[in-house]
């Protein structure tokens, strides 16, 4: 197995392994560091179930989710998260 596919086989693993229960990580696409991105429908439960997520994620590494971006379409979205220090929390989230 090439170098690359040995690192995307483990990102796809830590991905999974993150999402706990039955819901948790079902949207998560990306795992990157202190970055998280997700692909999830355009509703308000998909997007709470996102940040809980992130929020879970992120507290396991001692750090704070916190939302950097998130674009929608007409049926989907696409939501950043950044784990972040509290030292790192601009003023106005703390």
């Amino acid at each position: 197995m090439s170098r690359h596919a040995r690192r995307l086989f483990l990102v796809v693993m830590v991905a999974l392994a993150a999402g706990g229960g039955s819901c948790s990580g079902q949207y998560l696409i990306t795992n990157q560091e202190n970055y998280y991105t997700y692909e999830r429908p355009f509703t308000d439960a998909a997007a709470a179930q996102v940040r809980k997520d992130a929020d879970e994620l992120c507290r396991r590494r001692n750090r704070v989710a916190i939302q950097v971006s998130d674009v929608c379409e007409m049926t989907r979205c696409f939501t950043n998260f950044q784990c972040v220090s509290q030292g790192e929390l601009p003023q106005v989230v703390r």
